[in-house]
């Protein structure tokens, strides 16, 4: 069974500027592939860190994942990673679809969200490859004579779309070069999705050898297992009750589990909630323990189709130490 050449590792906008390119720069001299930034609301933009850390690394790839369709033109995300790239100097990769959080914190009308994304993407596309361009579609227009993106350097960029439901993995499949999914990522729900997203592919005359597959996974690795857990927990105690109810299911996580930990963090707050979460609940949704444990966890994930683990967000109770042990311990045994 094939292994994985790359591994990437990324982070929400709860990290600090300071701390995420510093992270970035490890990783790179680890010899990581690449370094994502997730968009959430409302924290440190993922345009602007991204920014600081093509400026300050030469060779790892930076990945925007996910922004959100509904809070930017396509026009704006195309001038923005073509600005990005500028810096970076093709290492950028684009990626867009529905962000939950936007939607909720924002009273965003989500409906249409396929057709805004499929929108979205056309666009991009479009403004990114130099050329003028107009559009005439539902949600989206841009007049006669066109508009061209006023850069030398604009093509080349990947796009990659979040998706979760069928429609939307159909979509990647058809329009995008890749697709990240979020959070709780689990084997169960890659290999539910992979036959979606070859469908989509189908559509569009390709085959997954030309596509990306990567995934957002939660990882804490320190040589004591215990530590490893609780330094997910709070992590987990945040984002449990907020992620999408099909990642949930295919990670086994029950609605009375949802619940508990909602009301825990409602009546008891944050710290309190995560030190009440159960380790099976933590288990279900992280890849949390010793080198050897997490490297038995990622290997479930071999042979289901993801092409790229992505280390997001907690990485270990020491970053920069689990860090070490995820790129000299636990990345060699998968290849």
């Amino acid at each position: 069974m094939a292994g994985w050449q790359n591994f990437g590792v990324g982070t929400d906008g709860a990290t600090s500027m300071r701390e995420s390119v510093a992270l970035a720069q490890h990783a790179e001299a680890l010899g990581l592939h690449s370094f994502w930034l997730a968009e959430g609301y409302h924290s440190r933009s993922a345009v602007v860190r991204a920014t600081a850390i093509a400026a300050a690394t030469e060779q790892i790839k930076i990945g925007l994942g996910i922004l959100s369709v509904h809070t930017k033109h396509p026009a704006l995300l195309a001038m923005e990673a073509a600005s990005l790239d500028e810096i970076a100097r093709d290492r950028v990769i684009l990626g867009i679809g529905r962000v939950l959080n936007a939607v909720r914190k924002h009273a965003i009308d989500s409906s249409g969200t396929i057709a805004l994304v499929k929108e979205s993407s056309e666009i991009i596309k479009g403004i990114l490859s130099g050329q003028s361009f107009q559009y005439d579609g539902a949600r989206f227009k841009i007049a006669t004579p066109g508009s061209r993106l006023d850069m030398e350097r604009c093509g080349g960029i990947p796009i990659y779309l979040g998706a979760t439901g069928p429609a939307a993995l159909r979509l990647a499949g058809q329009y995008a070069d890749g697709i990240l999914f979020n959070y709780p990522c689990t084997p169960p729900f890659v290999r539910y999705a992979m036959p979606l997203i070859e469908e989509g592919l189908a559509r569009s005359g390709r085959t997954l050898d030309q596509f990306e597959v990567a995934a957002y996974l939660l990882i804490s690795v320190d040589e004591s297992e215990r530590k490893a857990l609780d330094a997910a927990k709070r992590f987990v105690a945040q984002k449990l009750p907020t992620r999408h109810s099909d990642m949930l299911r295919h990670a086994g996580v029950t609605a009375s589990e949802i619940g508990t930990v909602r009301d825990h963090v409602e009546k008891l707050g944050l710290a309190q909630a995560a030190a009440r979460i159960d380790d099976d609940v933590v288990r279900k949704v992280t890849i949390a323990g010793t080198p050897e444990q997490v490297a038995r966890g990622l290997k479930e994930f071999l042979g289901t189709g993801l092409k790229l683990p992505i280390a997001w967000e907690v990485i270990g109770p020491d970053r920069g130490r689990s860090l070490d042990l995820l790129a000299r311990e636990v990345a060699p045994t998968l290849r």
